[in-house]
This record gives structure tokens, sequence and C-alpha cells, in this order.
């Protein structure tokens, strides 16, 4: 974590708390593989908006997931196993569980993904600065790219340049048109 910055914020909401979650980060802990809460829950809790859906990054790899919430008796899916998804749900709630990875060979759509254990590398193949703030077990923020600080500010800011991120997947776009739409505080003008 010594690349990250660290923000001195903790998140105190409920969602965070909550019994199932703490037990799954300290099921990855007992296990001695990082994991850390990541994305959309990280940056409606900054904004405090409901939390809809929670994301996880690990260092375990998706096999090890998998294997690690099947010995733990958990329901459990291979959502996008080659990617590095595992989806483990509890208590009806789905926690979206990804191997922290890097993107290669993209091809406008789908890439190759190559898994690691490496908290920056994640950060860096993420799209916007809002959708990559992790946070530990304690609600402890590590922010990279000082999403934060543009969430706060109402901008929606690609990670690097953002034509080399449309061309690794095409569909940001799209998503930086809903993400626009959501959190900006800038108003769109154009000439009558």
């Amino acid at each position: 974590m010594d690349l990250l910055k660290a923000i001195r914020m903790q998140i105190n909401s409920e969602w965070i708390k909550n019994k199932v979650t703490q037990n799954i980060l300290k099921i990855f802990e007992g296990a001695d593989h990082n994991a850390y809460l990541v994305g959309g829950c990280i940056r409606n809790s900054i904004l405090n908006i409901p939390v809809t859906d929670i994301d996880i990054s690990t260092d375990a790899t998706p096999q090890q997931t998998l294997d690690l919430f099947n010995r733990e008796n958990f329901k459990v899916a291979p959502t996008g196993f080659s990617h590095g998804t595992v989806t483990v749900i509890s208590e009806g709630i789905p926690y979206q569980i990804t191997t922290m990875r890097s993107d290669q060979n993209t091809d406008g759509r789908h890439a190759d993904v190559v898994f690691s254990n490496d908290i920056k590398k994640d950060a860096e193949r993420r799209d916007f600065t809002i959708n990559a703030i992790y946070s530990d077990i304690n609600g402890n923020l590590f922010d990279p790219f000082d999403g934060k600080r543009d969430l706060e500010a109402g901008k929606v800011i690609f990670i690097g340049k953002a034509d080399q991120r449309i061309q690794e997947d095409y569909l940001r776009i799209l998503r930086y048109l809903r993400f626009f739409s959501m959190y900006s505080n800038c108003l769109l003008y154009t000439s009558d």
C-alpha cells in the first residue's frame, strides 16, 4: 500500500460495518490474501448515496477465491472467471470479487488479462479516477489518482489518456456519458 496515497478519511457506512462484508474480508485476511472494497460502493459512500453493489479487488486468483469460499460454504458463482471475477452471495447480498489485474492486448471491447497482486496496476487499468478509490476492512481509503477530489468537484476524468482508454474498450464512451450525467457538476453548452 505504500505506492498509494492514504486519505485521512474513513467510510463509516453501515454496509462496510455489516457483518457479512466484514466476514468476507476477514476470510481473505485469514488466508493471507489482500482484499479491498473498490469502485461504486466507495464512490457512493463518499457522496452519501445508497450502495447497491459491492465490488472487492483481491490478490487471490479466481480459483483461490472459488476454493476459499466453497470451503466456507458460501454460495459462489464463477461469473467472469476468465477475467478474474467470482460472485459470492451471502445473506442475499452479492459480492463481486475480482482478482487484481492488468489488461493486455485489448481489441476495443475485450482484453487479455494478467492477474497480479499489485493494487497500483489494478488501479491503472480502471476507467475513471472516481472508480479507482479503494478501502480496506476498516474503511480507510486509498486513492492513487485523486478520485475523491474529482468526485467532490463533480469531475469525471479518465485515468491516463482518454483516447487510449476508449480504444481499449469502446463501451467506456457510454460509461463516460452515464457517469457524467450522474456525477458531473459541469454543464454542457451548445450554441443555438
